[in-house]
């Protein structure tokens, strides 16, 4: 099951600063990455996961793409 960072954060009842603060960034970079204007750094996934004591797996998005070759 994949879950947001927004949806962990609001289900733990916390505001956007003190997540923000957590992780060292400003209010401002923390919300570009929650409404998905910049990409989440590896490293802060990880403190997300350890913040909400969750799997870090839980953010991320399990897609296997196939090559398909052509015979003809």
């Amino acid at each position: 099951m994949k879950m947001s960072p927004k949806t962990l954060r609001v289900h733990n009842g916390l505001n956007q600063l003190s997540v923000a603060e957590y992780l060292n960034l400003s209010l401002s970079a923390y919300q570009r990455r929650e409404n998905g204007i910049v990409k989440w750094y590896a490293d802060e996934l990880y403190l997300l996961s350890k913040l909400y004591r969750v799997n870090m797996d839980i953010f991320l998005i399990k897609k296997c793409h196939f090559k398909t070759h052509d015979s003809g």
